[in-house]
């Protein structure tokens, strides 16, 4: 028997590609004046205000002045992965891997970009590398999890969150994926106590709040499922979203992880590889 659901996007939005500067100046002439460290430092900030538009092309920039330079690859492989540019990002990890094969941002970042590609096994062995060098690694514990959620190896993927959440009980993104987590898993009650509170802490976003709308939804809770959702969604999608979580409800646990795990868009994508 097969269960066949009509699959509802979880707030996948399309990304263009943004296009590297050409590095002209308004007189035409070619901007080589700006040294590497401080094109870095300024596509640094950049990212980390979130304007991509300006980090991506100062981070090419950067490598036009050092096309070697370890800082800018990782920046702009971060930029990528913000961007869900997969393979771009995937390409400028295994540069830096290439050449630094102990460089455990890059490692984590390819494991990321991985992940983003529907390759969760290619990701693990990423990821068991990362945790070889530090095991106090609690971002490539999180994607780790992530990756094994994405093989249905929820148990596992919790025992993951678990021993990152004592590292670092401040990092959203594990507790987050831990509900998820729960909630597929069946255990939506705990699923529930664990979001509800993330989702109305100061660091929400929509995957927090989309985590928790599904966690009601298995607690039978779709008037509180229904609410959360209208924070980020129309009327209709929100509509939509909660008749898909329904059915999953409807499914026995084994059949649910898998309906689950045939719908990229329903796990979380890791952070950018060092933010």
């Amino acid at each position: 028997m097969g269960y066949r659901l009509q699959r509802a996007p979880i707030l996948s939005v399309g990304l263009a590609l943004l296009l590297a500067a050409c590095g002209l100046n308004a007189d035409g002439s070619e901007s080589r004046g700006d040294s590497y460290a401080a094109s870095v430092q300024r596509a640094d900030e950049a990212r980390k205000a979130g304007t991509l538009t300006d980090a991506v092309p100062l981070y090419a920039r950067a490598l036009q002045a050092n096309p070697d330079g370890v800082e800018a690859k990782l920046g702009l492989g971060q930029c990528y992965l913000a961007l869900g540019a997969s393979d771009e990002a995937a390409a400028q990890f295994r540069d830096v891997l290439a050449r630094h094969s102990g460089d455990t941002v890059a490692r984590r970042g390819l494991a990321q970009a991985l992940l983003a590609m529907g390759q969760p096994s290619l990701a693990m062995a990423q990821l068991d590398v990362a945790l070889q060098v530090d095991p106090q690694d609690y971002r490539a514990l999180n994607a780790m999890g992530i990756a094994l959620d994405m093989e249905g190896r929820h148990e596992e993927a919790q025992a993951r969150y678990r021993d990152g959440m004592i590292r670092a009980p401040d990092f959203v993104a594990l507790r987050s994926n831990m509900g998820l987590s729960l909630a597929i898993s069946g255990r939506g009650r705990e699923a529930v106590e664990l979001l509800a509170p993330l989702a109305s802490g100061r660091a929400a976003d929509a995957r927090i709040r989309q985590n928790l709308a599904f966690a009601y939804t298995m607690v039978g809770d779709p008037t509180n499922a229904l609410v959360v959702s209208r924070h980020d969604l129309t009327e209709e999608s929100a509509q939509r979203q909660l008749s898909y979580y329904l059915r999953l409800k409807n499914l026995p646990p084994d059949a649910r992880s898998a309906e689950i795990r045939r719908n990229p868009s329903f796990f979380p994508r890791p952070g950018v590889a060092g933010g």
